[in-house]
């Protein structure tokens, strides 16, 4: 729970000093995307930190293809 709070007040002190940097340049998409990518990673590292179950991306990769792979074996044999 500790890391939790301490991934949070770190990801609104990164926020806070970007901010300014990107608002002073009107980098007006670098700050939405800045925005949306600090707020996935936040959240992750708090789904990790409370040992929350992950969907692995290569099981994703490995069901999507699978049927692919299945096709193309069959064809070559």
């Amino acid at each position: 729970m500790i890391w939790s709070l301490i991934i949070v007040f770190v990801s609104l002190w990164t926020l806070k000093v970007q901010i300014s940097h990107l608002r002073a340049k009107q980098q007006h998409r670098e700050f939405w995307f800045f925005t949306l990518s600090l707020s996935i990673s936040a959240l992750l590292s708090i789904a990790i930190s409370l040992k929350l179950p992950l969907i692995n991306p290569l099981d994703v990769i490995s069901y999507l293809f699978r049927p692919m792979g299945k096709m193309i074996t069959t064809l070559l044999t």
